[in-house]
């Protein structure tokens, strides 16, 4: 097996992308080189991995907003790192690409090229007022300059769907090859069908939690389910990030109004297995996902997922497994199927965890990335 070297700018929450990071390692017995750790927040079992945080004595930088100075930070530590004793330097999260300057060969898992400077730009300017765009315009450009002056270098691109092989095209001119991210079905588990809807996420703009609200207000008004059903929202709010804490505040005065909806902030792993363990369906509404590990979760707890009909969920879900579709009052209708038919969601739910077991395993994932591994040489 080759000897292998990971990075990945920040290892402080528990997502789709950390996971992957931490199975990769563990595989490889691989150190993990990233700008931001922060062990008491992030998956534990990286405290028995080899973590080595490049420059810990960083500049504070405070003047900048967060998203500036998080990619001001990790880019300088990315450009400048030199390793050495490795066969393979595997990449991941923007931008630790930027290691393929003084490191090769480079094995890229791109889980999408930088989304706030390429497909969500025009999206997230939109939000911002004149001082911020002005402050985030020259950023955004310096940042696209040195991309486009290291991705060509780097010998191999993996990634995780195809939306975002298709923005690694466009934006960045290069082929790569798909790879699914999976989960560990095992951790995951069917309690009962209690009559709530669940969307687990990280609390931010994107993941646009305003459309499930939405799809929840429709859903109770059509007062068609005989039951008092609620929707369970859980996850993680960035109080360093001014834009995410309005954001929640706003979703947050939206569920008061609608009723029946309950935050769950900060969920350990345990909370979380229960609610999905309990939930009549999981709902999903980001816009244009990279992939979706939150439709493989409910897939492994037996249930199925309504998703909006963009990005990753397409390649996920079918129709045995859940429902695609393009707008709240389509998600309302879907939910309120599920409600009726309770024999439907059991059923749906079995063939969710079938297919999560059979398509999105370790063993699969590893059998694609070792290949791809094993097929870059070392240069000498």
């Amino acid at each position: 097996m080759k000897k292998l070297v990971l990075c990945h700018p920040y290892l402080y929450t528990k997502g789709g992308a950390e996971r992957v990071v931490l199975k990769i390692a563990q595989h490889y017995d691989a150190p993990i080189y990233c700008s931001v750790y922060s062990p008491e927040t992030t998956y534990p079992e990286f405290r028995e991995l080899d973590v080595r945080v490049i420059n810990p004595k960083k500049p504070k930088l405070s003047f900048l907003p967060v998203g500036i100075r998080n990619s001001v930070l990790s880019g300088i530590d990315y450009y400048l790192l030199k390793l050495d004793d490795f066969d393979v330097i595997n990449l991941h999260g923007n931008p630790s690409e930027w290691a393929r300057k003084n490191n090769s060969p480079a094995l890229w898992y791109c889980y999408s090229p930088n989304r706030c400077s390429y497909d969500l730009y025009d999206w997230k300017m939109s939000k911002r007022n004149i001082f911020q765009k002005a402050l985030y315009w020259p950023f955004i450009q310096t940042y696209k300059t040195i991309e486009n002056s290291i991705v060509p270098k780097i010998e191999k691109i993996l990634t995780i769907s195809e939306i975002s092989q298709s923005r690694i095209k466009k934006y960045l001119n290069r082929e790569s090859e798909i790879i699914h991210p999976c989960i560990d079905a095992e951790n995951f588990y069917c309690e009962d069908y209690q009559p709530y809807f669940f969307y687990p996420s990280r609390i931010v703009p994107e993941k646009r939690f305003e459309y499930v609200i939405d799809a929840f207000d429709k859903f109770k008004k059509a007062n068609k389910p005989n039951k008092s059903w609620k929707l369970k929202i859980t996850g993680f709010v960035d109080k360093t990030s001014k834009i995410n804490l309005d954001y929640f505040e706003t979703i947050k005065q939206m569920a008061e109004a609608v009723g029946d909806v309950e935050f769950v902030l900060g969920a350990n792993d345990k909370q979380l297995s229960s609610l999905y363990a309990n939930c009549s369906a999981v709902l999903f509404s980001p816009i244009n996902e990279d992939f979706g590990i939150i439709p493989l979760e409910a897939f492994a707890s037996f249930k199925p997922c309504i998703a909006v009909n963009e990005g990753g969920p397409k390649e996920i879900i079918t129709k045995e497994t859940g429902f695609l579709v393009n707008s709240p009052q389509e998600m309302s209708e879907k939910m309120i199927l599920l409600a009726e038919n309770p024999s439907l969601t059991e059923e749906m739910g079995k063939n969710a965890r079938k297919r999560v077991e059979k398509y999105f395993n370790w063993n699969y994932f590893f059998e694609k990335f070792e290949n791809a591994v094993n097929s870059i040489n070392k240069k000498n």
